[in-house]
């Protein structure tokens, strides 16, 4: 079966996609910032011919915003959502979204600046399901859950999935020096963490592989680039050790193509 979805990432090249003020000259205010953030999904929205004003993102829970709902959590996208001229607004607190074919040039994606953004495609049943895997994520077993959600919701069947796992910081550049305490179920990391020469590299693409591996996903895309070391991509931890070219937000989404 064919894909019906354009997937897409955006770079330093494309802009920063997000609206939060540490990525951009102090000296800008918040509604300079919200003008120029505009801009730059306009933009990619003509580069490949659709409203970039029309995107979705779920609001994810995090320690920071105290959000509180289940793990896994899901939300279909429908025409409920579709009300404002502008979708970025939209509230969709949720790990997952889910997108059917029905709604053609409409993009759903996430920001991401090394995390994995994983995308889900039912072939079959025209849905797809997208959802931000950074590592607390993984932990939790949130790519398992986001194949559960098209089963649930859809009765899909895993041999009509597909899946890609966008660009992110690979093995060779995630390094921590200890074992990191986030990793607590152990199972999801076994083999996924290894020590070498007193430094601990993590491999966040193994771990979600041996996820999807594990419920018989068998077609799985994976996008080679490192968030880290390419140039055209931010990095939160390469902008945390001072390269100041690296800080900013990528986007990772995808639309179904009329």
């Amino acid at each position: 079966m064919d894909s019906k979805i354009k997937i897409f990432e955006t770079g330093i090249k494309d802009g920063i996609m997000s609206r939060n003020k540490k990525f951009y000259n102090k000296n800008l205010t918040q509604p300079e910032i919200n003008k120029i953030f505009l801009k730059t999904r306009q933009k990619i929205g003509r580069k490949y011919g659709i409203n970039g004003l029309h995107m979705f993102q779920a609001l994810q829970k995090t320690p920071s915003n105290k959000l509180n709902y289940e793990d896994g959590k899901y939300i279909v996208i429908s025409e409920k959502n579709m009300q404002q001229e502008d979708y970025w607004f939209e509230e969709l607190p949720a790990d997952i979204l889910i997108l059917s074919n029905q709604y053609k040039n409409v993009i759903v994606g996430n920001q991401m600046s090394d995390c994995p953004v994983i995308i889900a495609e039912d072939r079959k049943n025209g849905v797809t399901a997208l959802s931000h895997c950074g590592a607390s994520h993984i932990n939790r077993k949130l790519p398992i859950q986001t194949i559960e959600a098209l089963i649930k919701e859809y009765d899909s069947d895993v041999s009509n999935i597909y899946v890609y796992i966008g660009s992110c910081i690979k093995k060779e550049s995630y390094t921590y020096d200890c074992y990191p305490k986030w990793a607590t179920t152990t199972e999801v990391w076994q083999d996924c963490i290894s020590e070498e020469n007193g430094l601990y590299k993590i491999d966040l693409v193994k771990a979600i592989i041996k996820q999807l591996e594990s419920i018989n996903i068998k077609h799985i895309d994976i996008s080679k680039i490192d968030t880290y070391t390419n140039e055209n991509y931010y990095s939160h931890l390469a902008e945390h050790q001072g390269n100041e070219k690296k800080t900013g937000q990528n986007f990772v989404g995808f639309f179904y193509k009329k």
